[in-house]
């Protein structure tokens, strides 16, 4: 906009230059009137300038483009076959906007999509799809998005595949539809709470609810949370969980626990994790997982697993890595996967 103000100007001058002179020339103007002249033109540009170089009115509207693709090869073996696969580890686009509405008041929503690269490359379903309102009483959304407990399995889910965190995904949600949270931020603690609402489901009240404290600082990161949940069977399945995080510079560690009890059935999670860079480029990731469904025959899903990564990470957009993950069952035939992937991340702002 400055440059085309400028080239105007400088085209009038440059019409306007001849005419001075054939003025003066004929000494129809003075030079006291041509100087006059002159300034009145130059004050004109200044004027230009100052407008230009003043910031514009910032829009009271943000619009945030993003999306992560993350396509992955390799063998999964067990004692009875080997199968070799294209996989997806969770890829993703989506949307996410911002109003602001005065008076402290901002109006938000936002659009996650699944890409299934494993099949054909299309969107699959909604990851998250919600609309919402923040203000000085907190943060209010409706819609499918991440629950409470997002706060025990998120300091824990480093690894590049999905269902991770390893144990947290054999017996936990992540993100539930029909699902009005709360937010609310006190410094460095949060509380959260949201309850699920599906009248398809014929429950009067909350199909779901779950509630969390989550202490978060520079230092360390602690979370305790509680869900219930009504089952197809009419039981209820009631769990508490924790978390304990901890940056060492280069050194990251992490463990998340969750009881699990379903009528006369007690279940446990147990997700241990660590990272470290070993410079700029490469890091390395360890974990260990242990899940208990509280069976004791051959139809329980019990397991130890262990998971070993390397990262290779060029730029924060790209990076690739080769993994490996056993899953040593107490009851079932022991699981092997090793596999590289490649992630590329993007993001933009308007």
């Amino acid at each position: 906009m400055k440059q085309s103000r400028l080239a105007s100007a400088m085209i009038m001058l440059s019409f306007a230059a001849p005419i001075f002179t054939v003025q003066a020339n004929n000494d129809t103007e003075t030079n006291d009137e041509l100087r006059a002249e002159l300034k009145q033109i130059q004050q004109r540009l200044a004027t230009l300038e100052t407008q230009d170089s003043e910031p514009s009115t910032p829009s009271d509207t943000q619009f945030n483009f993003y999306g992560s693709l993350r396509p992955t090869f390799g063998l999964t073996h067990t004692n009875s076959d080997d199968v070799w696969d294209v996989g997806d580890a969770n890829s993703r686009i989506g949307f996410a906007t911002e109003h602001q509405l005065g008076s402290g008041l901002t109006a938000f929503a936002k659009g996650e999509f699944k890409v299934d690269i494993r099949n054909d490359g299309d969107f699959g379903d909604a990851r998250k799809a919600y609309v919402g309102l923040e203000g000085f009483f907190g943060r209010v959304a409706i819609g499918k998005q991440a629950v409470t407990q997002e706060i025990i399995y998120d300091p824990v889910d480093i690894f590049n595949r999905s269902g991770t965190p390893i144990a947290y995904d054999s017996a936990s949600p992540f993100r539930l539809n029909n699902l009005v949270t709360y937010r609310k931020q006190f410094g460095d603690i949060l509380f959260s709470a949201d309850g699920q609402f599906d009248g398809n489901k014929g429950s009067d009240g909350s199909d779901f609810f779950n509630t969390g404290l989550r202490y978060k600082t520079e230092l360390i990161y602690i979370a305790a949370a509680f869900y219930t949940k009504e089952l197809e069977d009419g039981t209820d399945e009631n769990t508490v969980g924790i978390t304990l995080a901890k940056n060492f510079d280069s050194l990251y560690l992490a463990a998340a626990y969750q009881n699990i009890e379903k009528d006369t059935v007690d279940g446990s999670t147990l997700d241990i994790v660590a990272s470290y860079f070993i410079n700029e480029t490469y890091k390395i990731k360890l974990g260990i997982a242990k899940y208990d469904d509280g069976g004791s025959d051959i139809t329980s899903e019990n397991y130890n697993a262990y998971n070993t990564t390397l990262e290779w990470h060029k730029t924060s957009k790209f990076s690739t890595f080769i993994e490996y993950q056993k899953k040593d069952f107490e009851y079932k035939e022991t699981n092997d996967q090793i596999m590289v992937g490649m992630r590329y991340n993007f993001d933009y702002t308007f």
